[in-house]
């Protein structure tokens, strides 16, 4: 089973096993301004290294950089459509959402992988 293979399975089984705990939220929902004591945001609260040599492009129009693998996180910038950024890894958040942590020429951050041309990373953090 490839690496992207596997990454989807987690994010499915991770989906799945949120629906089964918690079934009054959305498995795949976005945090709401309310949930966001509930998210831990803050690179010292996601540690990670640089284990993907990978990179790849910005698909969507416009791509915000957060603080953390949320919504919710804080936005410490952007990229546009077409940016190459470099992939460190990846981390899927409580909601089974994946996001990849990136470094770019504007900056360091997490984006969510429906931004990234190929889904970003393929290696867990």
């Amino acid at each position: 089973m490839t690496s992207r293979l596997r990454k989807t399975a987690l994010a499915v089984g991770l989906t799945a096993v949120a629906s089964l705990s918690f079934p009054a939220v959305s498995a795949a929902a976005a945090p709401s301004s309310s949930d966001l004591a509930a998210v831990t945001c803050g690179n010292a609260n996601w540690p990670h290294s640089n284990l993907d040599p990978g990179s790849g492009t910005i698909s969507a129009s416009s791509a915000p950089v957060r603080t953390g693998p949320y919504g919710a996180c804080t936005l410490v910038g952007s990229y546009s459509q077409g940016v190459r950024v470099d992939y460190d890894c990846y981390s899927v958040n409580d909601y089974g959402n994946t996001w990849t942590y990136v470094r770019g020429p504007a900056g360091s951050g997490w984006i969510y992988d429906a931004n990234l041309s190929n889904g970003g990373s393929s290696v867990r953090c």
